[in-house]
């Protein structure tokens, strides 16, 4: 088994750099980008093709920044609504983005939890009943 290069510590922050990423988008760039988020000297590319989150995340981004290009609005010649429109059109990209990367987090959640109910379900002596109470109350919750 080849060992995890990138932890689960890190994958918050590469997401980030693929959130905010606008411009054209390509695996060494992205590399150059990941590896300075990480503090790190360099990042292989093959190490971030290596880890099929990272692999996923990265196609929906490259996907959804192609839609955007696709769909912007031509160029209207005010310098002011240039930027208005660039920054429409990247807060836009980023939601869009963002929708994909929530669905998949749910649904990646719902079957973590059917499977822990099941697994539950097989466990000797586990009474299903209590895993619904209510957590006890601390000083801290006011």
């Amino acid at each position: 088994m080849k060992p995890k290069l990138i932890t689960e510590k890190e994958m918050p922050m590469i997401e980030g750099v693929l959130t905010s990423w606008s411009g054209k988008l390509t695996w060494p760039k992205f590399a150059d980008a990941v590896a300075r988020r990480l503090g790190r000297n360099s990042i292989s590319t093959f190490t971030l093709m290596g880890d099929e989150g990272v692999k996923q995340a990265f196609k929906r981004r490259k996907e959804t920044l192609k839609e955007a290009k696709a769909n912007a609005v031509s160029d209207i010649g005010d310098v002011t609504i240039d930027a208005l429109i660039r920054e429409n059109e990247a807060l836009r990209n980023q939601t869009a983005h963002l929708k994909s990367e929530h669905q998949i987090k749910e649904k990646l959640f719902k079957e973590t939890f059917i499977r822990w109910q099941y697994n539950l379900s097989l466990m000797p002596r586990v009474d299903l009943s209590r895993l619904d109470a209510p957590l006890p109350r601390t000083d801290r919750d006011g």
